[in-house]
């Protein structure tokens, strides 16, 4: 008599992590940002093999491509804005693909519930010409995640996993197997295939692109993109989570779940050929519309106006054309809007009162939980552009004729990306004032350690860095540190270096109030 097999209740983060178990992983490499954190938290506290968090999401892509040149099998995770900065190593990794299977799961936020912008990373994927699976629950996001793994090693190509935050962050039923074993060490060097290099990189790019067709062929034999209830008038062709909105209103209809890409058109060709109406539900941008809008005329979505390009889908999307009551109907009372707010107890709190006083011409932000700063009644910070651009752009403004400029950035963002604006600043002797909130953790993605306090994502001693000889040995002259709490210090030192010639670091250092609770 069998047993049954074990279940477990987890987020679709969890999920993936326990893929990447299962598949036999060896190593794991991400940078901390909603939606995709807990993947590598969730590794972190299960996987026997190495768990790393990275400074930044290129060096998390490069590590892991170095640890699949040596034959491993490798998850690296971040957000979609993430993956703009992890661009680079990623198109060339396409070109000369990988050894060990490669997975990188990327988290999407459709709505921005926590980022500056909704980019589609499906396109990144068409991009670099690499497939992409696309789970709609927590049991597709664990059995993708295992399948990208042998399809990665199977076309040597890295496989992005493109997650939701509606995936990432709900829960469902998994069912959990036994890993299997990990690939063994295996170095092989191939110069001609390893190198990029001019002489080689027409060659492979070539090769990428025959790739294509076989990876079309695979998707059509996965049967991960299928047809359910054929024959109906109207259809809905529904990628990913969508699946579960055409659940809500799409009973009569004809529903194509694309979950993999690339994938043949004759698949859409097909589907939409006798259909009456036909609507397209994908979360980002109109990218399977505009290939059905190619087959037929009858096609319904964000094109052509029905549903908003901007924002998420949700679960109402189609109730004003099918019929159907709202979440809004049903509700008879709409929920509040409740934005985030710099916690009580916060030194950020502290260091924008003191900010204020001093009267910066300009306050250039960054992205963290400081950014919150920007909101009333502090009111603190005049921009927000990306990670690490706090530093650049007041040095763009200070060099431009504009006095008394500050730049505000944490200790993990500075860590990330303001190094190099750092040097740049100090190189073309810019007039401004940097302050770094160091406030000893990755606070606004769940408190992750930071290479300033020498703990890895396992909890284990590791190499520590000095924050003040970091800014130091970046050619500033001027750092002093200051306790935010210590109000008239931080006031009188922060009216001092905004009218300093050259570039001033004030490190405001006081740790989370949250980490400052739990420690004993």
């Amino acid at each position: 008599m069998t047993q049954n097999p074990k279940k477990a209740l987890l987020i679709g983060n969890e999920a993936i992590g326990r893929g990447a178990i299962e598949a036999g992983i060896s190593f794991a490499s991400s940078y901390a940002g909603t939606p995709a954190t807990q993947i590598l938290e969730y590794l972190a506290g299960h996987c026997s093999g190495q768990v790393e968090w990275a400074v930044n999401e290129k060096v998390a892509l490069e590590t892991a491509v170095g640890a699949s040149y040596a034959g491993r099998r490798v998850i690296c995770s971040m957000k979609h804005v993430g993956l703009n900065v992890a661009a680079d190593p990623l198109m060339t990794a396409a070109y000369l693909g990988i050894q060990g299977g490669l997975v990188l799961a990327i988290g999407d936020d459709p709505g921005a519930y926590s980022s500056q912008n909704e980019q589609d990373s499906r396109i990144y994927a068409r991009f670099a010409k690499i497939p992409c699976l696309e789970p709609s629950d927590s049991q597709e996001a664990k059995d993708y995640t295992k399948l990208a793994f042998d399809l990665s090693e199977k076309f040597h190509l890295p496989v992005m996993l493109r997650g939701l935050t509606r995936v990432m962050h709900s829960s469902s039923l998994v069912t959990i197997e036994e890993p299997r074993p990990e690939n063994p060490v295996r170095i092989e060097k191939n110069p001609d295939q390893m190198l990029a290099v001019p002489k080689n990189i027409v060659r492979l790019h070539k090769s990428l692109n025959k790739k294509q067709e076989e990876l079309k062929d695979w998707v059509e034999a996965s049967g991960l993109n299928v047809v359910i209830r054929p024959g109906r008038k109207k259809g809905i062709i529904a990628c990913g989570f969508a699946n579960v909105y055409a659940g809500e209103y799409g009973a009569d209809c004809s529903v194509l779940k694309i979950s993999a890409y690339p994938f043949h058109e004759r698949l859409i060709k097909d589907f939409v050929a006798d259909l009456e109406e036909v609507w397209v539900l994908e979360e980002g941008e109109p990218i399977v519309e505009e290939i059905a809008r190619k087959y037929s005329s009858r096609v319904k979505g964000k094109l052509s106006g029905e549903i908003s390009r901007e924002g998420e889908l949700g679960p109402d999307v189609l109730a004003p054309y099918f019929g159907g009551a709202s979440l809004a109907d049903k509700t008879a009372r709409a929920l509040p809007v409740r934005p985030p707010v710099l916690c009580p107890g916060c030194p950020h709190r502290e260091f924008y009162k003191a900010l204020k006083a001093a009267s910066p011409a300009f306050t250039t932000g960054d992205i963290g939980c400081y950014t919150l700063g920007a909101a009333p009644p502090l009111n603190a910070i005049d921009t927000c552009l990306c990670m690490g651009a706090s530093i650049g752009k007041a040095a763009g403004m200070a060099n431009a004729g504009v006095k008394r400029v500050a730049a505000v950035i944490g200790d993990s963002t500075f860590i990330h990306s303001g190094i190099t604006g750092l040097i740049n600043a100090v190189y073309n002797n810019a007039n401004i004032m940097v302050c770094i909130l160091d406030n000893a953790t990755t606070a606004m993605t769940g408190h992750q350690p930071t290479p300033m306090l020498g703990i890895t994502a396992k909890g284990d001693v590791a190499g520590q860095i000095n924050l003040e000889a970091l800014c130091k040995a970046c050619g500033v002259a001027s750092v002093t540190v200051v306790d935010p709490f210590n109000h008239d210090e931080m006031e009188a030192v922060l009216k001092e270096k905004i009218d300093a010639p050259g570039v001033n670091v004030v490190i405001s250092r006081k740790p989370c109030i949250l980490i400052k609770r739990t420690s004993k």
